[in-house]
This record gives C-alpha cells, structure tokens and sequence, in this order.
C-alpha cells in the first residue's frame, strides 16, 4: 500500500476532505453600471446562456464563412491548442468569439482544444482575469486568440482579423501568421525584454526612433500603459507611455497618461509638469486641469520663484 492511499484511508476515516484545487468556471460577476458579465475561465456554453445568448446567437447565425478558404485549414489544427482572452463587456468580443467558434465548428475543432477566458473591463483590474491568466501573455487587446503547437505560440489574432478569420487561420497554419493589428505593442514588448526596462529619457527615445513607424495611432501603447499599470508594473508602464508621448507629442491624451503612471508611483512633481504639459496642449482636457489644481502644491520651487518675479514684474511696472 502506497504513502498515497495510506493518506486517503486516513481522511476518509477521520472525515477530514481536503481542499479542492479545482478552479471554477463561469463566473459571474455585476459592474458599476448593473450589468452582468461572465470572468474567468468559462466554458463555450456559457455564452449561449442569457444574458450573453442575444449577442452570440445574433453573430454566430449571421457569420457567413468562407467554405473555399477554410479548406486550406482542413485537417491542420488536430494538434493545435487555442486561448480565447474576452470581455463580455467588450463589442469586439461580442462580435469576434461567436465568428471565431463558427469558423471552429466547420474544421471540426473539439471544444478540449480551445481555452476561454474572461477578463474584468475595470471591475478589480483592467483585462485582468481573476487568477491573472492573462499575465506574461501581452493581452492589452480583447478579444485575443492565440494559437500553440506543443506549448508554443505560432501565432495570434489581435482584436480583428488582419484580412478574414479564415485567411489569418490558413495563413498560421502554413507557419506564415500575418501581423497582428497594434504591431508596435510587441515591438516595444520586444525591446524592453532584449534590453532591460529603463526610464532613461535618451534610451526611451532610441526605442520611439526605432519602433515609430509601426505606430497606427496613440491608443495601442496608451492601453498597454494602462494594462500595465493595473497590474502594477508602473516602472515599465512609464517607460512604455514615455514612448508614447514621444511618438505623439502634439497629442495631450499621451502626457496626461504618463502623469497618471507618475501620480500612482508617487512622483507628484513629475505628475504636475506632465499633466501641465497635456492641458498646453488642449487646455480643455478636463483631467489634467482637475489635477493640475490638485497638485499645484508640487509645482517645482524654482518654476513658483519664476512666476513669483514675473508677478512682482507685473505689479511695479503698473
């Protein structure tokens, strides 16, 4: 008799249970606004249940494949694995995961194959899951749908197909997956995991000089920034806002994000000169001049002494 059966003998007789490790499935949680969403790993069923059956019906039904490209993926995903990050908050989601099982339906890929996982909008952590699934896998986007071959990743589906579900799939299947939409996020992920995050200001420039071409608009690394910053990696979350308000430095939103990463590390100073820098640019961005008001008690001393001479200025010329 084994160490192992001598254990559950002994439980059993004791009426001692041990706890179980097994994780839950389909939870529901309810938002600020009352809404109910599903978060965590979830089954498929789950989605065709009220109150998410309304939108994954509509999109399931509605989905028109493409019967002649799908025969180019055919028989190819009997060993593939596949990831679902998702938000049932998220109209990407909603539209996306129920076109992406229909497509999954037609090559006959079984239901153990695909992992489902739903992430909190801003309930206890930006696209964030409750057991932090999402962590180390650069999911700042949703839906987000990541292919593996034993164990590693050939390729993803970032928010939308780049062309068609069908010709992404077929493209991942024959080893040549087609960039995923918000290029620069990986880009930059790359750099600072080669290379060591920094907040040196001439390093962070380089990496904006070397990855700006890839950038399709501000948001892409400003939700990263943000993704990071609920996850608490603020060092990293500055470096990569930094890199933003680089890239785009005519547009507010990008300074007033970096000062929030600085307001939550605690560096109030560097939070009130970026917050000042973004209402500069748009005097009318009602955050920034909320905080701008808020911290005015750390504007630098030297720049109070400035103001405090022009004034003085001001006064014995009148």
């Amino acid at each position: 008799m084994n160490g192992s059966t001598i254990i559950a003998i002994v439980l059993l007789l004791t009426g001692i249970t041990m706890p179980s490790t097994a994780q839950k499935i389909n939870q529901r949680y309810t938002d600020h606004k009352e809404k109910i969403h599903l978060i965590g790993k979830c089954e498929r069923a789950s989605l065709t249940e009220a109150p998410f059956d309304e939108w994954y019906n509509k999109y399931y039904k509605s989905y028109e494949l493409d019967k002649e490209l799908l025969t180019k993926s055919e028989g190819k995903l009997d060993d593939i694995t596949i990831e679902i990050f998702m938000g049932t908050w998220c109209g990407d989601s909603k539209r996306g995961v129920p076109q992406f099982y229909k497509v999954m339906d037609h090559l006959k890929v079984k239901e153990g194959q695909i992992s489902l996982i739903n992430l909190y909008d801003s309930h206890k952590g930006y696209k964030q899951g409750p057991n932090h699934e999402e962590k180390g896998k650069l999911i700042h986007r949703v839906p987000t749908f990541i292919f593996y071959k034993e164990g590693k990743e050939i390729g993803r589906i970032v928010e939308t197909p780049a062309t068609s579900f069908e010709m992404d799939i077929a493209q991942i299947m024959h080893g040549l997956p087609p960039s995923p939409t918000y290029k620069i996020v990986p880009a930059v992920e790359k750099i600072l995991l080669a290379e060591g995050v920094t907040n040196d200001r001439k390093a962070l420039l380089k990496i904006a000089q070397r990855v700006y071409k890839s950038a399709e608009g501000d948001k892409a690394l400003n939700t990263y920034g943000y993704v990071l910053l609920e996850n608490n990696e603020i060092e990293k979350a500055i470096a990569v806002l930094t890199i933003n308000s680089m890239i785009f430095s005519r547009n507010a939103n990008t300074w007033d994000s970096l000062a929030e990463a600085y307001e939550k590390n605690k560096e109030f100073e560097k939070a009130f000169l970026h917050y000042e820098k973004a209402l500069s640019i748009n005097p009318g961005l009602k955050n920034a001049k909320k905080k701008v008001e808020e911290l005015s008690k750390y504007k630098p001393v030297e720049k109070k002494k400035a103001e405090g001479k022009k004034t003085e200025q001001k006064k014995a010329k009148s």
